[in-house]
């Protein structure tokens, strides 16, 4: 696959948001950006007296019949349909791909860079020559490294002259854009429904049915750039349609299953061998069609470094073999180092066993154990502000803010972008809550600080009222989505000024997600809200003294799931139920007076936890200490501490002072 580089495909269409950004602009039917103001029929510079808007129907035909001419087998009959569409606007445009710009110091702009490059494009072309009409680039489009402009004929050849200039500390690269892009446009378009689309689609259909192997859920997608089919559509003949195939090939892929959940159970097996890949760029969007993947094959490449892979850094959590020989990269002294570190549950690599099935199970134990929600409530005040709150915050913000909110009330919101994601979910913009976030990590300025903090009902509200709809997680019907903690806090300020050393209260924090509504559009988001009430004049004698409000891309529960915390599973198959648990024995020695039994400032978890620890302990005659750090290794499962403390006894494996005074 000779040509099949390290040209970066546009995943999700990201290049096109920086371009959207110059203003009032349009496209036209083949997805570029007009330039010249938003008039349908506005007539263009350099154009001999025909619209923009004139003879689209014909230049639609042609470009259909032109992708017809360069991917069916009949090319004569394919150019016996191409019509010469007089006045069509694109004929007076001369299409020039500017190349190495992705990698200049104006790559790290939000657009991209894309701003900048066009305005370093229009003062070259004016620097070269002073005389005649302003320079004007009238179209642009993002394709892959490359962006695509136009601009009129007689401005060509000054175009090229600029090819080899500096741009922002890169050289950059311009060369006329091929006749290719055809078929550029329907792999961009592969959802499309013209009758072009429709037969790449079929083609990509077809390869795809040659390479998947539904008895070992294989897909098998080496050697692609020796596929006769590829070559006899095109594929490889430019950097732009290589840019484009893969993540239209997986496109194609996703859309021959009716769920996700059946795309993601088909495939355990993926072979990307032989193919030259320099890096991943181009096949990137492998990690998000098939997140689940267990055997990795990307033998026979032509990978460097780590940086060659760096895209999917974390991706493919259930990988368990991959083969990596034949790349430079398999010869890093921490190549090996480096795939343990990204892949967690990986046990062969470059078919050598790197972990067994007990190093993995041992990985989820961790040096300091999660514990258990802390939730020390008074009178179930927090229990019934938590309940109320998010019903009130989905349903009636305003309502909300009449009965726990007052003029002494603060509220802040901040923004964390960096936080990771969980799998198979896409980042939600940021655009509602940007400019009201108050990260201090990122606002320094005082000024802009106070600003971004609302106090008092009514300024709450107006905030409020610009945020979007959203949706919690109904509590009762879905408990393992909160973490929520309680906590009493002495000396808050006393609001009626009868009590110089203040007032005790509540500190509340909640973990969870919820859903809202933007467009038409449902994004899910994680967040993290803390809440300080104290006695007031609102609803349930409460007021809301501070609320603060963190928000981050959406991160799962699993992080306070019960498989991760160190509690008693009450569904583990061997554990005996609650109900038949033998009483904790009465001066059992060693069990100090209370342990196991419930008690002022214990949570039911703290309780169950010691009587399985005293359990253990009249059963095996250890310490107290040495029985819980039985039990936490064990995942709180008390016969399976009991069997593996009888297999570390038999070998002698339990140190003397493990056991209680004889």
């Amino acid at each position: 696959m000779p040509s099949m580089k390290s040209t970066r495909s546009r995943a999700g269409g990201a290049d096109r948001g920086g371009i959207r950004k110059r203003g009032p602009t349009r496209t036209d039917r083949d997805g570029d950006m007009e330039m010249d103001g938003p008039g349908r029929g506005k007539r263009t510079r350099g154009d001999t007296g025909r619209a923009t808007g004139g003879g689209r129907a014909q230049t639609r035909d042609k470009t259909v019949d032109a992708i017809q001419q360069a991917i069916s087998s009949s090319t004569k009959e394919s150019q016996a349909n191409i019509r010469q569409s007089k006045g069509a606007a694109r004929a007076s445009l001369e299409q020039f791909r500017v190349s190495g710009w992705k990698q200049s110091k104006a790559a790290s702009n939000r657009d991209g860079g894309v701003e900048s490059l066009v305005a370093f494009l229009e003062r070259r072309l004016n620097a070269i020559t002073k005389s005649g009409p302003r320079a004007k680039i009238t179209k642009s489009r993002v394709e892959g490294d490359s962006l695509v402009v136009s601009v009129r004929p007689e401005l060509a050849e000054r175009m090229l002259r600029i090819n080899g200039n500096q741009f922002a500390g890169i050289q950059i690269a311009i060369e006329p854009q091929t006749a290719n892009g055809s078929l550029d446009q329907e792999l961009a378009a592969t959802t499309g429904t013209s009758a072009a689309t429709a037969d790449t689609k079929s083609k990509m259909t077809a390869i795809l049915a040659k390479r998947y192997y539904p008895d070992t859920k294989l897909l098998d997608l080496s050697k692609l750039g020796t596929d006769p089919d590829l070559q006899a559509m095109g594929i490889f003949n430019s950097t732009s349609t290589e840019s484009k195939f893969f993540p239209a090939l997986m496109k194609v892929w996703e859309m021959g299953f009716t769920s996700s959940a059946q795309r993601r159970e088909a495939v355990q097996s993926v072979s990307l061998g032989d193919n030259q890949l320099a890096n991943i760029s181009v096949v990137t969007t492998l990690s998000q069609t098939i997140p689940d993947l267990k055997n990795l094959d990307l033998s026979n490449n032509n990978f460097k470094d780590m940086h060659s892979l760096i895209g999917w850094r974390w991706k493919f959590r259930s990988l368990e073999f991959l083969d990596l020989n034949g790349n430079p990269f398999s010869a890093d002294p921490g190549f090996k180092d480096t795939m343990l570190k990204w892949y967690p549950k990986l046990r062969f690599l470059n078919h050598v066993e790197v972990r067994t099935a007990e190093d993995i199970a041992a990985q989820k134990k961790t040096p300091i154990p999660v514990q258990a929600p802390y939730f020390q409530d008074e009178s179930q005040i927090g229990e019934n502000f938590v309940r109320a709150f998010f019903v009130g915050y989905d349903n009636d913000r305003n309502d909300l803010l009449n009965g726990v909110y007052d003029s002494g009330s603060t509220f802040s919101l901040n923004v964390n972008t960096q936080a990771p994601k969980a799998q198979h979910t896409e980042t939600a913009g940021w655009d509602s809550y940007i400019k009201k976030s108050r990260n201090l990590l990122k606002i320094s300025h005082l000024p802009a600080r106070m600003s971004r903090t609302y106090v008092g009902a009514d300024s709450i509200r107006e905030l409020w009222n610009t945020l979007p709809p959203t949706r919690h997680p109904d509590m009762t019907a879905h408990p393992e989505e909160w973490l929520i903690e309680c906590h009493p806090i002495p000396g808050l300020p006393d609001p009626s000024g009868q009590s110089e050393s203040g007032v005790g209260g509540l500190l509340v924090m909640v973990h969870g997600k919820y859903e809202e509504s933007v467009a038409n559009k449902v994004e899910i988001r994680s967040f993290d809200r803390t809440f300080i009430l104290g006695p007031g004049g609102g609803v349930g004698g409460i007021r809301v003294i501070s609320d603060i409000l963190c928000l981050r891309a959406y991160g799962g529960h699993e992080a306070w799931s019960p498989e991760n915390q160190a509690i008693p599973q009450a569904a583990a198959p061997a554990a005996a139920p609650a109900a038949a648990q033998p009483p904790v024995p009465v001066a059992q020695p060693g069990v100090p007076d209370g342990y196991g039994a419930p008690g002022p400032g214990k949570t039911d978890v703290q309780v169950r936890q010691e009587q399985l620890i005293a359990q253990l302990s009249a059963r095996s005659r250890m310490t107290l200490q040495f029985s819980e750090m039985a039990l936490s290794s064990n995942n709180w499962n008390l016969e399976t501490a009991w069997q593996n403390f009888e297999h570390l006894r038999a070998q002698g494996g339990v140190p003397a002072d493990a056991f209680l005074p004889a």
